[in-house]
């Protein structure tokens, strides 16, 4: 597999974009992604950071490249060694790596309700069996009440290290210019950091991150005195590809939706995910009925919602 990348201004994205004739992404759950198109067997997948850059992924054939050159000079290539796929055989055949490997994934991001959650998990051979039977691929692809049956299994069974901030925590860093990326960033290396050392993995391992930065500007945000020293491999929607990825995906849904549960008792009120419409709704009627104040500790006051409240 050919994974071609660039990186450009909000202006030729749009350019680029309107190429392909191409939809923009707009879910709040997806707050990095612009949009995702195929064409002649690539995929073309473009995202984007706080600082408007945004990076254009073409992966497939060889050809993936000659379609990135279109657009710029500066094109990074990355080659993956793929086994032959049979998609008649079940949905775990497709993982490109069934070996030992930590894997770290993120939940929350959009949500204006909730804290940020970020998991580390690690998967060794022996594990694909039992990740096999109980179907465990995507979060985002599972309905919540199977992530809350089998994530009490997940956490017991494969070694995990969670990592969750408070969304008065993220607020506070926001406030001090400290970017959700960076946030991010740095909680998933803590995840890694605290799963390596808790299990005493060594400095070998692979890590695989569900990829919402380049590598570069993922370890500046981290910092190179900080960063973890085992090797690192970026892949965007990594819980497709990786097994540690889709683990580490579930035991921070579980562990979301655990921290919901607790915050609707509170309120006594069904509270919906994400910042759309229904949230505003919900989190007006609970400020009339809690007061502001009340609420500050369970919403991320950077967002629109609580600005335009």
């Amino acid at each position: 597999m050919t994974y071609a990348k660039i990186k450009v201004d909000q202006a030729k994205a749009e350019e680029i974009r309107d190429f392909y004739n191409a939809k923009e992404i707009t879910d709040q759950n997806k707050p990095y992604e612009f949009f995702l198109v195929r064409k002649d067997g690539i995929e073309i997948h473009a995202y984007r950071n706080r600082k408007e850059i945004y990076t254009i992924v073409f992966s497939g054939s060889e050809a993936a490249k000659e379609e990135a050159s279109q657009f710029s000079k500066n094109v990074t290539v990355n080659e993956v060694k793929e086994k032959a796929k049979d998609y008649d055989k079940p949905y775990f055949d497709s993982w490109d790596d069934l070996s030992y490997q930590i894997g770290s994934d993120e939940v929350g991001v959009g949500d204006f309700f909730g804290p940020l959650v970020v998991v580390a998990s690690y998967v060794t051979p022996k594990d694909i069996e039992f990740l096999e039977k109980s179907k465990i691929n995507d979060s985002k692809k599972m309905t919540d009440d199977y992530i809350l049956s089998i994530g009490p299994v997940l956490k017991r069974r494969i070694k995990n290290y969670v990592v969750m901030v408070s969304p008065e925590k993220l607020s506070s860093l926001e406030t001090r210019k400290f970017s959700i990326h960076k946030t991010m960033a740095k909680c998933h290396n803590l995840a890694q950091i605290g799963l390596k050392k808790k299990y005493d993995l060594g400095d070998s391992v692979i890590c695989y991150i569900d990829q919402f930065e380049p590598e570069e500007n993922y370890k500046k945000l981290v910092g190179k005195d900080e960063l973890i020293n085992n090797p690192l491999y970026f892949h965007v929607r990594g819980e497709s590809y990786y097994p540690s990825v889709a683990v580490a995906s579930v035991i921070a849904r579980y562990t979301f939706l655990k921290e919901w549960q607790k915050m609707e008792e509170i309120f006594k009120t069904k509270i919906p995910k994400g910042a759309g419409a229904q949230v505003d709704l919900v989190f007006n009627k609970l400020k009339k009925a809690y007061g502001i104040d009340s609420l500050t500790k369970y919403v991320k006051t950077y967002f629109r919602n609580y600005r335009n409240s």
